[in-house]
């Protein structure tokens, strides 16, 4: 028998070995990479929807309305739930759902001292996630993000 041969035998199982060894860190990363990228997404489009609802609410006639609270509840409010729901029309029905709400109802908009707040969120995003969580030996749950996303627009009326 040559040397080559009993080298080879020696060698039986090394690939599989080293494929078993990298697998989890590059597994782990990658996964890391797609669910980390999808909450930036999400954050990302909730920012953006709070600042077109914001912009909405510029766009209605305070005018036409008796009193503020009449002004906001009728005027402001549903325009500004209509145009979130509107920029949030891509995401998949589960997670409009957990982020609208019925009838756009999770859509905080409130009015202080003439500044008008914008709310959009995902409460409770560890309970239900868009991609699920991953618990890793050595490397812990995938991904580690807070609890509730969301973001937040202010306009001065």
């Amino acid at each position: 028998m040559n040397a080559t041969g009993a080298l080879r035998r020696r060698q039986r199982g090394s690939t599989a070995l080293e494929f078993a060894l990298l697998f989890l860190p590059f597994f782990a990363l990658f996964y890391a990479i797609v669910s980390y990228g999808l909450v930036f997404l999400l954050m990302e489009s909730f920012s953006s929807a709070a600042e077109g609802g914001a912009r909405a609410a510029v766009a209605v006639d305070p005018t036409a309305y008796t009193d503020t609270n009449d002004y906001l509840n009728n005027g402001v409010i549903p325009v500004v739930r209509d145009q979130v729901a509107a920029q949030l029309d891509w995401l998949p029905d589960s997670v409009k759902n957990q982020v609208l709400g019925a009838d756009n109802q999770n859509v905080g908009v409130s009015l202080s001292n003439r500044v008008l707040t914008v709310e959009v969120g995902y409460e409770d995003y560890h309970s239900n996630p868009v991609i699920p969580m991953l618990t890793l030996p050595m490397i812990g749950d995938l991904p580690k993000v807070p609890a509730a996303l969301g973001s937040r627009a202010n306009v001065r009326l």
